[in-house]
């Protein structure tokens, strides 16, 4: 499982270099061994070349992308819960770095969900922090990107966030959480990003609840993930009301259908055999 991201960047920065990312890590990060953090020998200097750090096992990669960011930057940002109203979205930027933090030596995929949802977790924490460090190294970055959750942040706000503890302040950085109503009304949600951290996206195809309501259990139910990790099993009930059963099943996504999600539908309480009503951990009085 390989964790994406990208720094944005009105104009490259050739003093954006391995020594002063290391620096400013271990400064941010006082739990960061300064043993295991060390400047990888293939680093060299210059803003076309890769930046590499290791920590540990793990490698941490930045390669410069001396090109402009595609259309549609503006819009991602005022779309984005993470963007500040008072802050200017970021305009043209020809410029970006695209970060990774990969395990060449560790055979991770054989594991266990459960153990691929931890690596995973503390590969997107390390990926945030050389982020932040980043981001007080130059000032040349003007928006934070991850491509799993297809949405952005501001920098300033992304730095807060990555440099608070735990690591679950950043949940929201690294999903998003999308809600769509039709011209019938019909609301549906889903989530993009949770594949990142070894669970799997939700999606809710037709909500009886508010668009609120619906975002409201997208987040707890994503949030229950990150916090106890691949749980939910195919079929659990996940209570709901009174009245209304939320069923769980591992299904093709609607959007992908390649991809497995934690598909999420309501049914009538009295349908649902008790072997199913098992789990009830959302269940509303």
């Amino acid at each position: 499982m390989t964790i994406i991201a990208g720094l944005i960047q009105n104009r490259p920065d050739p003093n954006l270099t391995g020594d002063r990312l290391r620096q400013q890590m271990l400064a941010d990060y006082p739990d960061l061994s300064p043993t295991l953090l060390s400047v990888h020998a293939a680093d060299r200097p210059g803003e076309n070349h890769p930046v590499y750090l290791t920590y540990g096992d793990r490698l941490i990669a930045m390669t410069g992308v001396p090109a402009p960011v595609g259309d549609g930057l503006d819009h991602m940002a005022q779309e984005s819960p993470l963007w500040p109203d008072d802050v200017p979205t970021p305009g043209n930027c020809g410029a970006q770095k695209i970060l990774t933090v990969l395990r060449p030596d560790d055979d991770t995929l054989s594991r266990s969900e459960e153990t691929r949802h931890i690596a995973a977790m503390d590969d997107a924490t390390l990926l945030s922090r050389a982020m932040a460090a980043a981001i007080a190294v130059s000032d040349s970055i003007a928006a934070v990107y991850f491509a799993s959750a297809g949405h952005v942040a501001e920098p300033t706000t992304f730095r807060e966030m990555a440099l608070e503890a735990p690591s679950a302040s950043l949940l929201s950085a690294w999903v998003s959480r999308n809600i769509a109503v039709s011209p019938h009304g019909v609301v549906s949600g889903y989530t993009r990003g949770m594949d990142m951290l070894g669970l799997m996206d939700i999606e809710i195809i037709e909500s009886p609840e508010s668009a609120e309501d619906t975002f409201m259990r997208l987040t707890a139910i994503s949030t229950y993930q990150f916090q106890n990790g691949p749980v939910i099993g195919d079929g659990d009930s996940l209570g709901g009301t009174e009245d209304v059963e939320l069923l769980a099943s591992h299904a093709p996504s609607v959007n992908t259908p390649a991809k497995t999600v934690l598909r999420l539908t309501f049914a009538n309480s009295e349908e649902v055999p008790a072997r199913q009503k098992r789990k009830r951990w959302f269940r509303r009085r």
